[in-house]
């Protein structure tokens, strides 16, 4: 899956009712369904950190000082490529 493609979904998952919290749960449920997930198979599905890593700091007042934007399709398009960009840099 893509930066960008990664970035949607945490986005799209962070407004849900279930949001990253319920989806981590859901994936550690769906993963040791057979009662073997280890630490290290936990560490490697925990989007849930590094999503809200993106989301806090990448935010929309983040935009407004380094772009002077306000909002619009402009200002949307420029939140996404800052936080694809962060996201790379992890």
């Amino acid at each position: 899956m893509t930066a960008s493609k990664q970035v949607e979904f945490i986005e799209r998952v962070s407004k849900s009712i279930l949001g990253l919290e319920g989806l981590q749960i859901v994936v550690y449920c769906d993963r040791n369904r057979f009662g073997t997930l280890s630490e290290e198979e936990k560490k490697q599905c925990s989007f849930l950190e590094i999503g809200n890593k993106i989301l806090s700091e990448i935010d929309g007042e983040y935009i407004k000082q380094k772009y002077n934007i306000q909002n619009g399709r402009e200002f949307g398009n420029k939140l996404h490529e800052e936080r694809v960009r962060y996201l790379k840099k992890l």
